[in-house]
C-alpha cells in the first residue's frame, strides 16, 4: 500500500505544480476512510498550505445532500415524490416559471421537469460569475430564479433530461415550506451533526464557517473571458488562473452551495452508500436510473461506466472550486477529490476535478491502496 500511496501523492504534488493550487483527495473502502492525502496551496499569494482539514466548495455535489433530506421527508410521511410542486409552495413564487406547477418532486429531483436553469441564462453568469459581478455580494435564494421568468419549457415534464440548478432552487424552498425551517438548520440537524462533519457548512448561510477554507481560483481562458467576463474584483494570477474569492458562494444556495473537506465529504458518501442516512426504499428509489445523456440519473446520483465497473456519484464546478465523489458498484472503492480552482464558462477542456478523475491515474491508484 505504502508504495501506491507514494505514488498518488507524488502525482498529485505534481499537478499542483503545474494545474491546480490545491487538491485533497480521500479514498474509502466499506464503510471507513481509508487514506487522504492534500496537495498544493489554500492560499497561493499568501503561501498558505493545503491540509486535510481544509474546507473547499464541492459545487453541485450539494445536490445529492439536498436529495437525502428530501428523501427523508418523504420517509417521514411528510411529502410524496409524486406531489407537485405547486402543492406546497405559493403561485407568486412559481409564476413565470414554466413547468414549475405541473413538475412533481421525483422529476425535479431527476431533472426531467424542463425548467430553464439560471446557471445557462447569459446574463445570469455575467452577474454571479463574471464581469458585473458585485464583491461579496449577498444572494437571497430565490434572485437566481428571476433569470428564468417568463421563458419558455424546455419540454414537458418527464419528456427528457435536462440538468437544471434551478430544480434545487425550487427543492431548497419546498424543504424550508414543509419543515418551517431554514434549509441550512435542516442541513445541519439531519447530515452534518449526525455525521460529525464539523468542517461542513451551506456557505452563507451558517452563522460559523470552518476554520480553514481554500481561497477561490478560477479558469481564465478566452471561453470564460467570453461568456462572462472578468470582475474588477478578481486578480489575476500564474497559470491563467484568476483569484475570485471575493465571489459569495450564496448565489448557489441549494444547487451548489455547500464547503466541505475532501474526508468529510467521504464520510457523507460512505453514510449514503452504506445506507446510515435513508432506508432501503429511498435507496431504491434514489437508484432507479434513467437516461442522462452519455450517463444514467437517479434521484441527484448519476451512474456511469469506468474501468473499474460501474461508478456512482456526482461532480461539482462553481466559480472558484470544482469537486467529485464518486463509489464503484463493484470494487467498494469510493474516491472524493475537492480543489480550489474551477472551470465553468471556460470550455469543456478547462481542467477541473471531474477531468482529473476520469483523465488520470488517480482512480487506478485508488484502488490499488484500497486493495483491489
Amino acid at each position: 500500500m505504502t508504495a501506491f500511496t507514494d505514488q498518488l501523492s507524488r502525482l498529485l504534488d505534481d499537478l499542483t505544480r503545474e494545474a491546480f493550487p490545491a487538491i485533497s483527495i480521500a479514498i474509502g473502502k466499506g464503510d471507513r476512510l481509508i487514506w487522504q492525502y492534500a496537495a498544493g496551496y489554500a492560499d497561493i499569494r499568501n503561501r498558505v498550505e493545503n491540509s486535510p482539514d481544509t474546507a473547499f466548495g464541492i459545487g453541485s455535489i450539494t445536490k445529492v445532500f439536498i436529495a437525502v433530506i428530501i428523501l427523508q421527508l418523504t420517509e417521514q410521511r411528510q411529502i410524496q415524490l409524486d406531489d407537485r410542486l405547486s402543492d406546497w409552495l405559493e403561485e407568486t413564487s412559481l409564476s413565470g416559471i414554466a413547468n414549475a406547477k405541473a413538475a412533481t418532486i421525483r422529476q425535479l429531483l431527476s431533472h426531467y421537469a424542463g425548467i430553464a436553469s439560471w446557471e445557462d441564462q447569459p446574463a445570469w453568469i455575467q452577474a454571479a460569475r463574471g464581469k458585473h459581478l458585485i464583491a461579496n455580494r449577498f444572494w437571497q435564494p430565490e434572485a437566481s430564479l428571476d433569470y428564468i421568468r417568463d421563458q419558455p419549457p424546455l419540454f414537458l415534464p418527464d419528456e427528457n433530461f435536462h440538468y437544471s440548478n434551478s430544480h434545487f432552487t425550487l427543492l431548497g424552498m419546498l424543504i424550508e415550506r414543509v419543515t418551517g425551517h431554514r434549509l441550512q438548520d435542516e442541513l445541519d440537524q439531519r447530515i452534518f451533526r449526525p455525521l460529525a462533519l464539523n468542517a461542513t457548512r451551506l456557505d452563507g448561510f451558517s452563522p460559523t464557517q470552518p476554520q480553514k477554507v481554500a481561497a477561490r481560483y478560477h479558469r481564465c481562458n478566452a471561453d470564460f473571458i467570453r461568456n462572462a467576463g472578468i470582475a474588477a474584483s478578481f486578480q489575476p494570477e500564474h497559470n491563467a488562473i484568476l483569484n475570485v474569492s471575493s465571489a459569495s458562494l450564496s448565489v448557489e444556495w441549494a444547487a451548489g452551495g455547500i464547503v466541505s473537506t475532501a474526508g468529510e465529504l467521504m464520510a457523507f458518501i460512505l453514510a449514503l452508500k452504506n445506507g446510515a442516512l435513508l432506508n432501503r426504499q429511498s435507496q431504491r428509489d434514489m437508484q432507479r436510473w434513467r437516461a442522462a445523456g452519455e450517463a444514467q440519473m437517479g434521484l441527484s446520483l448519476f451512474r456511469t461506466d469506468s474501468a473499474y465497473g460501474p461508478a456512482i456519484g456526482h461532480g461539482g464546478n462553481v466559480l472558484g472550486y470544482s469537486a467529485c465523489a464518486w463509489w464503484f458498484e463493484q470494487t467498494d472503492c469510493a474516491v472524493a477529490i475537492v480543489t480550489n480552482v474551477g472551470s465553468m464558462h471556460a470550455g469543456a477542456d478547462a481542467h477541473c476535478a471531474s477531468r482529473l478523475f476520469r483523465d488520470s491515474d488517480v482512480v487506478k491508484l485508488a484502488h490499488a491502496i484500497s486493495g483491489r
